[in-house]
């Protein structure tokens, strides 16, 4: 379903790939991940259990700081140690992880959004983005996405 910011938002998304190049962004081929979930964001497919949420936490030292730890301890072995892609485990996977220095920035890198994509993974869009919502709990995830919204630094 069509909502009034999709427009917006499609037209930023474009902008910022012609930007930044689709390659910094993560973009390999047409089906990847950073296309198929963002596109169905920007369309309003987020399932709705995600769809309204925002990040309880303050961005407290403490909170991203555990979000620090969690983020170490879980992601960069694909999304390297500043989210660019470039982890060891990353630079062999197709499609290839987010780039999430530059992604974080985008519009669509919500609270809802950041939360749907730790929580289901990538499996969904064909990518090895593993699914902690299992794994992790709401707080750790709120927690990592703290984190992911300093720019990596602490």
């Amino acid at each position: 379903m069509w909502s009034l910011r999709t427009p917006y938002m499609l037209s930023l998304l474009v902008v910022a790939m012609a930007t930044t190049g689709c390659q910094s962004l993560g973009i390999n081929e047409p089906n990847s991940f950073f296309v198929g979930r963002y596109t169905q964001y920007v369309l309003g497919d987020i399932p709705n259990q995600y769809a309204d949420l925002s990040n309880p936490l303050p961005a407290s030292s403490e909170n991203i700081s555990d979000g620090k730890k969690l983020y170490q301890a879980q992601c960069p072995v694909c999304h390297g140690a500043f989210g660019e892609g470039d982890g060891p485990a990353g630079k062999l996977l197709v499609p290839s992880p987010a780039n999430l220095a530059v992604t974080r920035r985008l519009p669509v890198a919500t609270d809802a959004f950041i939360f749907w994509t730790l929580s289901e993974g990538g499996e969904a869009f064909g990518t090895a983005m593993p699914a902690f919502g299992n794994q992790l709990t709401d707080k750790e995830i709120w927690q990592i996405a703290l984190y992911l919204n300093t720019g990596f630094s602490l």
